[in-house]
């Protein structure tokens, strides 16, 4: 933007207060035009001020003083005095982001008549000149001073749609300016240049018609007719009219009652509404008309008009007789001639005491042509009518809320494609934006179906295997051979298996006590050193019973052996298989060779005495029915051992009692195994932390599990082991001592 010879008004600020860098941001310039920052100055939208070599030591103080809105005025410079130039230290990456520099010579402070802000009456201590317009609405008042809110001159309105109202954007606030235009304003001359041939200035443009229109009537000349506008100066329409276009073709009148309000206008004729040239509407702005100055009437005096008519009555009949002032010939006739409006005005005068004379009398002054528009004006010049003035106020109000409407649906309608094209961006970014979510959605489950299909490969060979070996078994020579086909176990955290075990429990029947859950399984998985498990009831049957439902809580399944059933494992599966057997076992690290037992009697066989393992003993519930078991999937055998044998440590008082019970057993006759003694440590030591009763319940539900089928199979003395028994009471329970 070429800013010489012209005054600039800027907004300066001290960009870097250590070194005292000052800046100005280039706002409006006097005729009107904004800044276009983007295209001008695209970094940040100012320019760096540097000093003058006359102003070496007194450039910071004045630019601390013109700090706000300051002018740039490079008026009173020849147009070749280059006071903007480019920079030349210009480098955005080093962090000098001001393409062009202004000397400080050419920075001033701001004049009191060259600008004025319009502010509400609010917001006066927030202005930023010194002398400002006071906005109510859509009427603009001013100038007054900000100090004290004077005025030095007589006040001017302004209408609200003003081409010298300009509104300007700054740190995210629109403010708005009034500045009016160079061709009303005195600018002085520039200096000559100083080469021999001064440069010429350009010639301002004549301005246009629809401007010449815009001009308000001067208050000093309200007598002036208002001439009709020329053919040739109208402005041809453009495709898209703007606002001020559409009040020029709008051609309406105001209706006949309307026209009471419009201000008198003597210089038309008296049958103005019906003979005038319709006008087009030429958007000329609002301002206070000064009212004509109309002679007192004199008040009604009845007397006096009796007088004046005798008066004239007497005048008129001397007349009669009195020869003409004018030579005239002898033979010319004369005769009386009456005045219609002394006729009409006697008439008046006769009928003044009947009311219904007067309403005829009105009557049919009104149905003669061309009255009512006469009567209008004169009623238009009643100035005492406050009626007609609060008329004449709401008039004008609702004018210039009409012309701002128009103004605004100009605006909206230029912003429209704007609007539209930005609302389809957004939209079209939006849409894009999901698309590459969903590219990069099917990507990724591409590459994971990937992965699975890679790692189903080795579990496909392995399925292979299995069923052919599982073939090789079946036709084998002998055929007596049953095979064994462990599950694929997935994983389950602690809280649900131990859900699991006390559904399928007391879905069975039996009854469910807090910790009993996790004492079966815990000894479950303390039992898969030896795979072998034995549960207890008070009837064989119910321990077949819980051993079905045990299983179902792990999703594992069940098989049942005959006399002469020999078994074969096929590969594959993590589950943990059960062996419902007495005299079979398989040895392999998922099968569980699981024997009944009966509450309080000892174990015949030797061989499961000789063992270490575990007896699980079960309660029916006498008030309970069973229910089909619910279905679970398999878990592995890894993940009930990883969720409940956890690592603790055993407390010195707790081994202490343990090494209590194992010498009360030892002196009943027959000694714990030792690996029975590390069974019951291990169980202490994995639920000592989960059961409500701590280390006593954990110590309790051990010996139960542990000892008491040791003292029943061997028939041990009780009479050295029931000190230990004073605190157990699940022990004293299953021993019955």
């Amino acid at each position: 933007m070429n800013f010489q010879g012209k005054a600039v008004l800027v907004y300066l600020e001290e960009d870097n207060i250590a070194r005292a860098y000052f800046r100005v941001q280039p706002l409006m310039t006097q005729d009107g035009s904004l800044a276009n920052m983007t295209a001008d100055y695209p970094d940040d939208g100012f320019l760096r001020i540097v000093p003058d070599k006359n102003e070496q030591h007194t450039f910071k103080e004045r630019m601390r003083t013109l700090s706000g809105l300051c002018l740039v005025d490079l008026r009173i410079f020849p147009l070749d005095s280059n006071k903007i130039r480019t920079n030349k230290n210009y480098s955005p990456s080093r962090g000098e982001t001001n393409q062009f520099i202004v000397y400080s010579d050419a920075v001033r402070a701001l004049p009191d008549d060259l600008v004025y802000q319009v502010v509400a009456e609010g917001d006066v201590r927030n202005a930023m000149t010194p002398w400002i317009y006071i906005r109510n609405g859509a009427n603009i008042q001013g100038p007054f001073r900000k100090e004290d809110m004077q005025c030095a001159k007589e006040t001017e309105k302004l209408p609200p749609d003003s081409a010298q109202l300009h509104s300007i954007t700054l740190h995210g606030q629109d403010l708005l300016f009034y500045w009016p235009k160079t061709a009303q304003a005195e600018e002085p001359a520039p200096a000559p240049a100083p080469e021999p041939e001064k440069a010429k200035e350009p010639e301002p443009k004549p301005a246009p018609a629809s401007e010449k229109a815009e001009q308000p009537a001067q208050p000093e000349e309200p007598a002036q007719p208002e001439e009709p506008a020329k053919p040739e100066q109208a402005a041809k329409p453009e495709p898209e009219q703007n606002a001020f276009e559409q009040i020029q073709s709008m051609n309406q009148q105001l209706s006949e009652h309307a026209n009471r309000l419009k201000p008198a206008d003597h210089a038309a004729p008296a049958d103005f509404a019906r003979e005038r040239p319709a006008k087009p509407l030429t958007g000329t702005k609002l301002y206070q008309t000064p009212q004509r100055q109309t002679n007192p009437r004199r008040a009604h005096n009845q007397l006096m008009e009796a007088v004046e008519s005798q008066r004239y009555s007497s005048r008129f009949e001397v007349s009669r007789y009195e020869a003409p002032g004018a030579t005239i010939p002898q033979n010319t006739e004369l005769k009386e001639v009456a005045s219609p409006a002394e006729a009409f005005k006697r008439a008046l005068l006769g009928m003044c005491h009947s009311p219904e004379a007067q309403r005829q009398a009105v009557d049919m002054v009104l149905s003669q042509s061309g009255m009512k528009p006469i009567l209008a004006k004169v009623l238009g010049r009643e100035t005492n009518d406050l009626t007609i003035a609060a008329m004449h106020s709401q008039l004008q109000e609702l004018e210039a809320e009409r012309l701002m409407t128009l103004m605004q649906l100009d605006d909206a309608k230029k912003n429209l494609a704007a609007a539209r094209e930005q609302a389809l961006g957004n939209l079209n970014m939006a849409e894009q934006k999901k698309l590459d979510q969903l590219h990069i959605a099917q990507q990724s489950a591409q590459n994971e179906l990937e992965k699975l299909t890679k790692a189903i490969e080795p579990l496909k060979k392995e399925r292979e295997e299995a069923a052919a070996y599982v073939d090789a078994v079946r036709g084998s020579e002998d055929g007596g051979k049953r095979v064994i086909c462990p599950g694929a176990g997935g994983t389950a955290s602690k809280a649900e298996l131990i859900d699991r075990v006390e559904k399928c429990m007391r879905a069975a029947g039996f009854r469910m006590e807090e910790g009993d859950a996790l004492a079966m399984l815990t000894a479950f998985a303390l039992s898969a050193k030896h795979n072998l498990l034995q549960f207890r009831s008070e009837a064989p049957a119910d321990a077949d019973t819980a051993l079905d439902a045990f299983a179902a809580a792990l999703g594992a399944s069940v098989v049942r052996a005959g006399r002469k059933d020999d078994f074969v494992v096929a590969p594959g599966g993590n589950a943990p298989v059960f062996l419902s057997a007495k005299d079979r076992a398989v040895n392999h690290p998922l099968v569980f060779t699981t024997r009944i037992g009966k509450l309080g009697k000892p174990e015949t066989d030797a061989d499961c005495r000789q063992a270490p393992h575990c007896d699980v003993p079960v309660y029916a519930d006498p008030e309970a029915l069973p229910a089909p078991l619910p279905v679970y999937p398999p878990v592995s055998l890894d993940c009930v051992l990883h969720e409940t044998l956890r690592e603790g440590a055993l407390t010195e008082e707790t081994r202490s009692a343990l090494l209590a019970i194992r010498k009360a057993v030892a002196a009943s006759g027959n000694p714990l195994p030792v690996e029975t003694v590390g069974m019951m440590a291990c169980f202490v030591a994995a639920t000592q932390n989960d059961f409500k009763g701590g280390v006593a319940e954990a110590i309790d539900r051990a010996f139960c599990l542990y000892v008491v089928a040791h003292i029943l199979d061997y028939s041990l003395d009780m009479e050295a082991v029931k000190p230990e028994l004073a605190a157990l009471p699940r022990a004293l329970k299953a021993l019955k001592a």
